[in-house]
């Protein structure tokens, strides 16, 4: 018969948890992860409006649904060059600049 000790080992991960090493990362990402899901949001109402797929939208934007699922989780730092492709696809402002009225 097993000992409690062995029956708490057998159902415990082996590797120790990183949900310490997991909770600091959000922290210190916190500024850009809030921007990242607001911008998730606003992707996901607009592609609900349009009645378009992720997976119409990633072909539309040249990437994969893999990476459009991690942008619509919120979980991806976009680039400039994806925001703009992102708004030139869907038609809307996802950044804009305070200020900057244009080059003249």
């Amino acid at each position: 018969m097993s000992t409690l000790q062995e029956k708490l080992d057998s159902i415990t991960a082996k590797e120790p948890s990183k949900w310490l090493e997991n909770a600091q990362w959000r922290e210190n990402n916190a500024g850009w992860l809030d921007k990242s899901a607001k911008i998730a949001f606003k992707i996901l109402r607009e592609l609900r409006a349009k009645k378009i797929s992720q997976k119409d939208f990633a072909i539309q934007l040249g990437l994969s649904p893999q990476y459009i699922n991690k942008v619509v989780k919120g979980q991806e730092n976009l680039t400039l060059e994806t925001i703009s492709k992102i708004e030139e696809v869907l038609g809307l402002c996802l950044i804009h600049v305070p200020g900057f009225s244009g080059l003249k």
